[in-house]
């Protein structure tokens, strides 16, 4: 295999493809939506997959969004699927609506979230909203990742709540190892190389 070859091959992970991973895009792909996401994925089975973008901002608050809704805090974009309801990650454990992705972030909320998020009554809750999400009929997804287009990776609650939104793919590539660092290098658009 040539230099450039090499350079282009992508390593799958070991990980499996499951709710609470996430799904890094892979930059010799240039998907216009999807260029240089990650998403983490909320469900999935032999059905399909649903997950959201933790790295695409909407460009304005939720309340902008949803006026009823006295959230100040940016509004993500989850995916080019039903851009007319809202979805949530957030840190609140004990939110009956809520679904367990991994240790310490959940999916889903109540109007009790809604009341905490919107008078800050727990400092320490840390949640992001998102308008639509990214779905994938059954076995979809499996398709995408034996192209190359996704590389799947662990998620973790400082890579969804304290990393600036456009250092999320950067550090979830770091995160993957040295086999990867050579996407770091890659231009944003392959198109103005």
């Amino acid at each position: 295999m040539g230099s450039a070859e090499k350079l282009l091959d992508v390593k799958p992970t070991l990980l499996a493809p499951t709710a609470g991973r996430i799904l890094i895009s892979v930059p010799f792909y240039n998907d216009p939506f999807f260029n240089r996401t990650v998403v983490m994925l909320t469900d999935y089975d032999e059905n399909g997959a649903a997950g959201l973008i933790l790295n695409k901002e909407a460009g304005h608050d939720v309340s902008k969004v949803a006026p009823s809704l006295k959230i100040d805090k940016p509004l993500y974009v989850g995916g080019p699927v039903f851009h007319d309801r809202l979805f949530a990650l957030h840190t609140h454990a004990s939110c009956k609506a809520a679904s367990r992705l991994i240790p310490g972030i959940y999916t889903g909320y109540d109007d009790v979230f809604i009341a905490m998020a919107e008078y800050r009554a727990v400092p320490e809750l840390r949640y992001k909203f998102f308008i639509g999400y990214s779905g994938w009929s059954a076995l979809q997804l499996d398709d995408e990742i034996d192209r190359n287009m996704w590389v799947i990776g662990n998620a973790n609650h400082d890579l969804v709540f304290n990393t600036p939104t456009d250092k999320i793919w950067e550090t979830a590539v770091r995160n993957l190892g040295e086999d990867y660092s050579h996407w770091l290098q890659v231009p944003e658009l392959l198109s103005s190389n």
